[in-house]
């Protein structure tokens, strides 16, 4: 984004006096005290099924219920092992402290983020400010129902800090833990066997096995079985009524909703000739990202991974899309180096993920684009961008 689109960033970086300051950030904690108050603390509905997860294993209880319906426990046992100690506090005072975490993690994430980029084109105030105007949407659903994905971008993003630090058991112990929420993080496997870094993997591995058996401590080593058993059942079980849902935006949901008719097997042939692109663009982006001019070329190649996490999910929910968060920062940094027709492009494709929200678009428009999964044209627009920048040396 040129001048005329991205105004200097002066008006967030400015040498503002101490007293002022102060009384900003005040007003700031006010803000987001009545944001939880009027709003937040309404719902949090994903984060009361992990404080109840959390009540059930302090118990010894088991975790999977049908009778839970739609708000069942789906985590890992080992997660569960983590909420216990949510558990151990009154659910309103957990659920604020959770509340407080995510936005001070989402700060984190973007900053560090910043932080990474291989080369600084832009100031941190603009992009920041930019970015997080483009992804508003999926931040704010996500603290609304009291997600985890935040706690696990910020682990995946500290990884990523410790890898190019050569701090690779430390990397492995991040990837390893955020395995014990969702199995997303599997998407960087293939990426770390490629790179060779066998000892991230193996650290990975060790934390996940542990993490496996923790919750023996609350069931037993025979309950423990039980419990993992019952927790494989209830993936399997809830996983495909789910797959063509409203918010379902995975490429896979994305398939099968524009594609008519009897529509499963064809759209299986897209997912995997799609996936296959995909999958050839990244090793050909690894390829040239080990030219000698290439520097740290680990973070563009990990905003790429952070998007197949939602994209390549069989349940990738709308406000997944937050993982692109260092693929926004990254594109937006090197925005001015694209040529004007591309820049522009980026640009629209941009304004569409921001303002796509019914309030927006409308009832009608909104509707087309969340129930044929739309989104997925965006990131896979932004997906190009990040191999062309690879492709034109640009970051």
């Amino acid at each position: 984004m040129d001048g005329a689109l991205i105004p200097d960033s002066s008006f967030v970086e400015l040498d503002i006096p101490k007293q002022t300051r102060i009384v900003l950030i005040v007003l700031l904690l006010v803000f987001f005290l009545l944001v939880y108050v009027f709003w937040v603390r309404k719902d949090m509905s994903d984060f009361g099924v992990c404080y109840q997860g959390g009540k059930r294993i302090l118990k010894g209880e088991t975790l999977y219920r049908v009778s839970d319906g739609h708000l069942q426990y789906k985590y890992s046992p080992p997660s569960a092992v983590f909420f216990s100690l949510l558990g151990l506090l009154p659910y309103e005072v957990a659920k604020f402290i959770w509340y407080l975490s995510e936005l001070v993690f989402l700060y984190f994430i973007l900053i560090l983020s910043y932080k990474i980029l291989p080369t600084k084109l832009k100031k941190k105030g603009t992009i920041i400010v930019f970015s997080l105007l483009i992804l508003a949407k999926f931040y704010a659903r996500e603290i609304e129902l009291g997600q985890v994905n935040i706690h696990i971008i910020l682990t995946l993003t500290l990884m990523l800090l410790a890898m190019l630090s050569h701090k690779y058991v430390l990397a492995g112990l991040c990837w390893g833990l955020t395995l014990f929420y969702k199995p997303y993080a599997l998407v960087f496997l293939p990426y770390f066997l490629l790179k060779k870094k066998f000892r991230l993997v193996a650290t990975g591995i060790v934390v996940a096995i542990f993490g496996l058996f923790s919750p023996v401590i609350f069931y037993g080593f025979k309950g423990n079985m039980v419990v993992l058993n019952e927790w494989m059942a209830s993936l399997s079980r809830s996983t495909s009524p789910l797959l063509a849902t409203f918010d379902n935006a995975s490429l896979h949901s994305f398939f099968l909703n524009i594609l008519p008719g009897q529509k499963t097997e064809l759209a299986l042939v897209f997912i995997i000739c799609v996936s296959l692109l995909i999958g050839l663009s990244f090793i050909g982006m690894m390829f040239l990202g080990k030219r000698e001019d290439s520097k740290k070329p680990e973070v563009l190649e990990f905003a790429f991974l952070f998007i197949l996490i939602p994209l390549l999910s069989p349940l990738g929910w709308y406000y997944n899309y937050l993982y692109s968060i260092l693929a926004i920062i990254l594109l937006l940094n090197c925005i001015e180096k694209f040529p004007a027709f591309l820049k522009y492009g980026l640009i629209i494709n941009f304004i569409i993920i921001g303002v796509s929200l019914k309030e927006v678009l409308g009832r009608a428009v909104f509707d087309f684009y969340t129930q044929n999964s739309l989104v997925v044209i965006n990131y896979l627009i932004v997906l190009f961008f990040l191999f062309f920048t690879r492709f034109r040396k640009y970051s």
